[in-house]
């Protein structure tokens, strides 16, 4: 009893190891396991906590008997939380909140002119938005989207020039509101090449993807560009890697259930983070490269896979197979003249940029010899004038000179014909 009541109070007291006494064992690791447990292992029995330990998970915490293993020096082992976090790669098949479908932005004007532009600073100019033909080449993969009943709830986008103009195509052809168009800032950039930026598309290709077939590794380390000094990063697709696994984990935690349409500005990246995902050696990222305006829809590591399987043909033997070993081929020989080149590469850029001071120089000249032109047309304009006032001066001076002349004769005339009549005029007065 109690000053304030007839409510009885259990007492407690303490045995000489200090250990509270007066509750039952299985109370104890009962609340022992409420501080770290779901709540599912607190609908076990007494009878089954009592045991040596608990190690189950949150699906079968009802129904599994006890195993011992560690935890809370009881025994205990606590079910993992499953919080999402980092993503751990490979993936396995519906282990993603998500579902995703990769799409690599239409041609842009740098590609139709066949120069290779990765320089992240550069990425947002309008010299790599996208071309007509990009244009077409995204409209054509939402007509595939919309065939296939995929409404994406979420759009992201790289902010390179290209990407933010497909992912407007894209929200205009699949009806989407701009709250759903979502831009991502850095993780998906494309590798940059250092030295090797602003080269010709094409060739440079082939180089890297034999570099990075030949020398890139299992985990992509191997297989890095030249240093550029012009800020451009030289970078190995581990580089790369290190971009999407934050992509994907940031994703994975910002949404869930959600169907997620990517675009990407190269087709390297949404290859790599399909080898990521499948677990592919990222040596053989190419032959799952993208081309502009490709899509690929539902992507998991199986159906990832499986494109790998019909790309190699079974056997390896067909025209797609065949295409990229000759592509590794060119490129071999391609990268050997590029690190034979050294720092003597010159860039679709600088050569450009050589190209247009050439042009202004010639521009330069051009008027300079209009200018010279025109200078002497008109220095002749007026000394033609000049001449013809100068012939008028004198042939107006002429005609005064000859006036005076004849008014002159003139006057000697009168004066004659005066001094004439004048002798006469004696004459006859003398007579």
């Amino acid at each position: 009893g109690g000053g304030g009541g007839g409510g009885r109070r259990r007492r407690r007291r303490r045995n000489d190891g200090g250990a509270v006494v007066g509750i039952g064992r299985s109370d104890f690791l009962r609340r022992a396991v409420a501080s770290v447990a779901p709540a599912s292992l607190l609908a076990l029995s007494s009878s089954s906590l009592s045991g040596v330990g608990v190690g189950v998970e949150p699906a079968n915490a009802l129904t599994a008997p006890p195993v011992p293993g560690p935890g809370l020096g009881l025994g205990l082992v606590v079910p993992p939380a499953y919080a999402r976090g980092l993503v751990q790669f490979p993936c396995r098949d519906g282990e993603l909140g998500n579902s995703y479908h990769f799409l690599r932005a239409g041609q842009s004007l740098l590609e139709a002119e066949d120069v290779w532009s990765t320089n992240p600073l550069f990425l947002t100019n309008r010299e790599a938005a996208l071309s007509d033909l990009g244009i077409e080449q995204i409209e054509r993969a939402c007509q595939l989207l919309t065939s296939r009943s995929v409404n994406p709830t979420v759009l992201r986008y790289s902010l390179a020039a290209s990407a933010v103009d497909s992912a407007n195509v894209a929200g205009r052809e699949l009806k989407l509101g701009r709250d759903r168009l979502v831009p991502e800032f850095n993780f998906m950039d494309p590798r940059a090449l250092g030295l090797w930026d602003m080269l010709p598309l094409e060739r440079t290709t082939e180089a890297i993807w034999a570099m990075d077939n030949d020398e890139g590794g299992i985990g992509g380390t191997g297989g890095r560009p030249p240093p550029n000094e012009d800020g451009t990063p030289n970078e190995t697709l581990a580089n790369q890697v290190v971009r999407l696994t934050n992509l994907l984990s940031v994703l994975e935690t910002q949404y869930s259930g959600d169907t997620v349409l990517l675009i990407f500005p190269d087709g390297t990246g949404p290859a790599l983070l399909s080898c990521l995902i499948a677990g592919v050696p990222l040596n053989r990222v190419h032959e799952l490269e993208f081309a502009p305006g490709e899509v690929r829809t539902d992507v998991t590591p199986k159906s990832i896979l499986d494109l790998l399987e019909a790309k190699k043909g079974g056997g390896g033997t067909d025209g797609a197979n065949e295409e990229y070993l000759s592509k590794l081929e060119r490129g071999r020989e391609e990268l050997k003249r590029l690190r034979s080149a050294g720092d003597d590469i010159v860039s679709v850029k600088d050569r450009n940029y050589e190209r247009d001071l050439t042009e202004q120089e010639e521009e330069r000249k051009a008027r300079e010899r209009e200018r010279e032109e025109r200078l002497r047309v008109e220095e002749e304009r007026r000394a033609a004038v000049r001449a013809e006032v100068e012939a008028n001066r004198r042939a107006e001076e002429e005609r005064r000179a000859e006036a005076k002349r004849a008014a002159a004769a003139e006057r000697r005339e009168r004066e004659r014909t005066v001094e004439a009549e004048r002798r006469r005029a004696e004459a006859a007065g003398a007579v």
